[in-house]
Order: structure tokens, then sequence, then C-alpha cells
């Protein structure tokens, strides 16, 4: 990274010595205006800064008391804990509280956990230090998929009713973000006759189910905070509008979990599974429909060379590199940064979901894991002790996925004139979805949804109803 010109220094010192501050971290005196704006915003609209110190808690009568106090509780508890803390004590003037900011800030310390709170898609995000903060490349492809799976009649006739509750997986969820964000849109779809029902008093059906581990017990409580910041204040436009909270708490989990161990799983089974016929029309148990994750995937070296500062001193490195993990639980045939990967997909032939969607760190990692997914399509036998004789009957099932996608960090944009449409991968064509680096592997069963989303992101109609052209 080069170096700034004591020039740059004196100028923004000039205008506002905050300014300078924050140019080692921000770079520009364009960037470092537009934060400082953002930081005294936050600390403005703290609630400190009212002309009260202590706020009583209102009387069940006085309902005007009532929405005042809970607004100024949800303010407070979207603040990052070092602000809470000021907060308390009363002690720091505002001016001060943005001076200790900005030096956070200039310090390196990422924006997301200086201001306790990060945007995404309809959610604001709360975060904190001990848990990897959102990327806008992961709002855009779960924005994608829900675009993809709730504007499509496989998601429709549950919502109207016609079929099992949808069920979606979070596996190493850290914050929260893309679960709860699929659960909001879901919230947010609003067939005709669900508005109708609530205006007539009638609750509307939920047609979700949301199920998130990670191994991180800090990341649970941080989610499972993000799960009451985010729809206890009714904030999202829906048929739902204003339910009780205990509604989505039943339908929302979040629990503490080494995916590489099996127990988890039990948690699954909270309700009836639904049920599908596999292609000899068999009744098999579909205990999940989408399984969604964004593991840890990247290299001990791509850690120490490819990551910023800022990532590399405040992020949680648990999150980003695959730790050390019991032998017997590692895939030898990997690389290690994609060892997560392999797991992901052993626990997809187990739960058999409709969907399975994985961020990754770029084009080659993606290639990888699609041919991990191609390998572990083709059924396998268990054989005889003398590994010549397949016994008969004893054909293990596993996922076989139809659709094979890649997806780019911009999955609804269209590709420039040099990227691909189509990788080769172990002979198949794979679309690539997007402009931007290699971001997600996108994996289905059965036929493609059909909507108009489906063709999103390529130079050219790729899909024909619900079919691959190529195929």
């Amino acid at each position: 990274m080069p170096r700034l010109a004591p020039s740059v220094f004196r100028r923004a010192g000039r205008i506002s010595p905050h300014l300078a501050t924050l140019l080692p971290s921000c770079r520009t005196i364009e960037s470092a205006q537009t934060e400082l704006r953002w930081i005294r915003r936050h600390v403005l609209d703290s609630p400190w800064s009212q002309s009260k110190p202590h706020v009583n808690v209102p009387s069940p009568g006085n309902q005007d008391q009532a929405r005042l106090h809970r607004a100024r509780v949800g303010a407070r508890q979207k603040l990052s804990p070092d602000t809470r803390s000021h907060v308390r004590s009363r002690r720091v003037a505002p001016e001060d509280l943005v001076a200790r900011l900005v030096a956070r800030r200039g310090a390196g310390e990422p924006l997301q956990y200086v201001l306790g709170t990060q945007p995404f898609g309809d959610l604001e995000i709360l975060c904190e230090k001990g848990v990897l903060i959102p990327r806008p490349e992961t709002e855009a492809w779960a924005s994608m998929l829900a675009d993809l799976v709730l504007s499509s009649p496989f998601y429709r006739a549950r919502v109207e009713g016609k079929g099992e509750e949808l069920r979606i997986l979070d596996l190493c969820s850290g914050t929260g973000c893309i679960g709860l964000s699929l659960y909001a849109r879901g919230m947010a779809f609003s067939p005709a006759e669900a508005v109708k029902g609530v205006a007539q008093g009638r609750r509307h059906r939920s047609a979700l189910r949301l199920f998130g581990f990670d191994v991180e017990s800090r990341a649970v409580r941080l989610a499972r905070r993000n799960m009451l910041h985010n729809f206890r204040q009714s904030r999202l436009p829906s048929p739902n509008h204003g339910s009780a909270i205990e509604e989505v708490e039943s339908a929302v989990t979040f629990r503490q979990a080494d995916i590489f161990t099996d127990e988890w799983m039990a948690n699954l089974d909270d309700a009836k599974s639904p049920g599908y016929k596999d292609r000899d029309n068999q009744d098999q148990s579909r205990r999940i429909d989408i399984l969604v994750s964004n593991p840890p995937y990247i290299s001990q070296r791509g850690f120490e060379v490819d990551t910023g500062r800022s990532v590399r001193n405040y992020e949680p490195k648990i999150a980003l590199v695959p730790s050390s993990l019991p032998s017997q639980a590692v895939d030898k045939t990997c690389a290690p940064e994609d060892i997560f990967y392999a797991r992901l997909l052993d626990i997809a032939n187990v739960l058999r979901p409709r969907i399975a969607v994985f961020e990754v760190g770029d084009m080659r990692q993606a290639i990888r894991v699609v041919e991990m997914a191609i390998a572990r399509s083709t059924p396998r036998h268990h054989l005889d002790p003398d590994k010549s004789q397949k016994r008969d009957g004893d054909e293990q099932t596993v996922a076989r996925w139809d659709v094979l996608e890649i997806w780019r960090d911009w999955p609804d944009c269209q590709p420039s004139d040099t990227e691909n449409d189509v990788v080769l991968v172990c002979g198949r064509e794979v679309p690539v979805r997007g402009s931007g680096h290699g971001r997600v592997v996108f994996l289905a069963e059965g036929q493609m949804m059909w909507n108009r989303f489906t063709n999103r992101g390529f130079r050219r109609r790729l899909y024909a109803g619900s079919s691959f052209l190529s195929e």
C-alpha cells in the first residue's frame, strides 16, 4: 500500500483534525469525510445526547411514553459494546466520544466494529469484535438467492398452505445475516390472499423455518440479538408486520455446534420433515430445503498475504481460516482451505437439501468445490470385506445435483465481454452468473426454478423453461 504524502495530511488537518486521524485507514480525504459524518451521526443518535440523563420505564397505560422507551432501548441495543459502556457512565461528552471513535477507526479498526452495525439487505446487522463482519458480496448473493427461490412456485405453494414449511439451514452462521435476510425476505412475500387475511385480523401463516449453527458461542449470542433487533422492532414491511416476537423466535433457532460432529442434526427434527419422491418414485425424507454456508475458506498463506491489515488485526481468524480439526474429521483428499466444503457436501448427502449455496474465495476454489460436488453425486456402493464385490441392495443414496452454477461477486449484473458464461468442469458445462470474482457455488436437485430471475446475470439466455440449454 503506497504511503500518503505529508501534504495530504496537512490539507485534511486544515479541514478537521479528525480527518487527518482517519486518513491512514480511509486513504482519501473524501472517504474520511464520509466516515466522519457517519461517526458523528452515530454519536448524535445515541441516547445520552438527550437532555435527560436517565429515562424512567413508562407505566403500561402511557402508550406515547412506552413507544419512546422502546425506541431508546432499541437505540441502546444497536450501539457497539464500547459505546454502550460510555452511555452507561454518562461521563463522556459527545465530542470526546467522537474523538475516541475516530481514533479507533484511524488505528485500523473496521468501521462496522466502531459503529456497531452493518446494513445487509433490509436488515441492520449488529456487529462486534470476535464475529466476522458481513460483506457486500455476501449480501449480493443472499439477495439473488432470495429472488430465485422466493419468487418461484417452489416457495409460493408453501405460503399458500399447499406444502410443508420451507426449512433453511445456515451453517457457520456468524452474525446470522444470511439466514435472517432470507427469513425477512420470506416474511415480506405477500400474496393477495395473505394481505387480505391480515386486513381481516387473521395471522399470516409463516412458511419458513430457519436453523443457524456456529461453533462460536459469541457468534450465536450475536445472531440471536440480531433476530431480536430486526424483528422485535417491526422494522420490516410484511403481512406479518407487528406479529409477536414469540412467533419469530419459534421459527428461528440459533445454536452452538461443531458441524464436524453429527449431534447437532438432532435439533432439525423438531417438526415433521418434508418428504419427496426420488428418481425411482420412492418416498424419501428431506430434513431441510435450503442449505447455505459462508465457511472459513482462506488458506494460511492467503490470510498472511492477501488479507488487509484490519482483517488480520481485528476480525476472528477462526471465521476465515479452517482451524486444526480432529484428523478423523478431515478429508485428506482436498486442500486444507477446502475441508469445510467436503464436510458441507457430506452433510448435504445426509440432509438432502433441494438447494445448497456455499460462499468461496475465488474462481479456482469455486471450480474445486464443483468438482467435489460432482464426485459426490455418484451413488456409492458398500463393498464386501474383500473390496471386490458390491453387496446387492446396499447402495448409499447421495445428493445428486442436477443444477450446478458458479456465481461471481455481483450475480445479478451482466458479465463483461471478457467474463465467460460457462466453464467446463469434469466434462460438464457449468453456468457462471454475474460479474466479478468467483464467489458462490450454487447446487440444486431437480429442474432449475423458473421465474424472471432465472437468466439474470448472463449475457444470453442459458435456461429455457427450467432446462439448461446445453443439456
